[in-house]
């Protein structure tokens, strides 16, 4: 009966959560984890993971820069999205 009770209590993501954890897996060619549409803690924890990477496009443009500039990528920058778009403003 726990079990039961436990599913009951699951919360369900919004729409605009599943969306958004579809957009982040076309961006990033990342598969979907099971469930991600039904449960919260789920599709939560996917976003938490993706929203904050670099998209591969974006990684492929700031190394470019990189390489034409002689510059050195750091490495919080190749691990976050936030970090990676300021790298790419002060130095292209």
């Amino acid at each position: 009966m726990a079990d039961a009770t436990t599913e009951k209590n699951k919360r369900e993501p919004t729409e605009k959560m599943v969306a958004a954890a579809k957009t982040a897996a076309e961006r990033h060619g990342a598969k979907l984890p099971k469930g991600f549409d039904k449960d919260f803690d789920v599709c939560k924890t996917f976003l938490d993971a993706y929203l904050t990477r670099p998209t591969p496009k974006a990684l492929s443009f700031a190394e470019k820069i990189a390489k034409d500039k002689g510059l050195e990528l750091p490495d919080g920058a190749r691990l976050n999205a936030k970090e990676l778009s300021a790298w790419i403003d002060a130095n292209k």
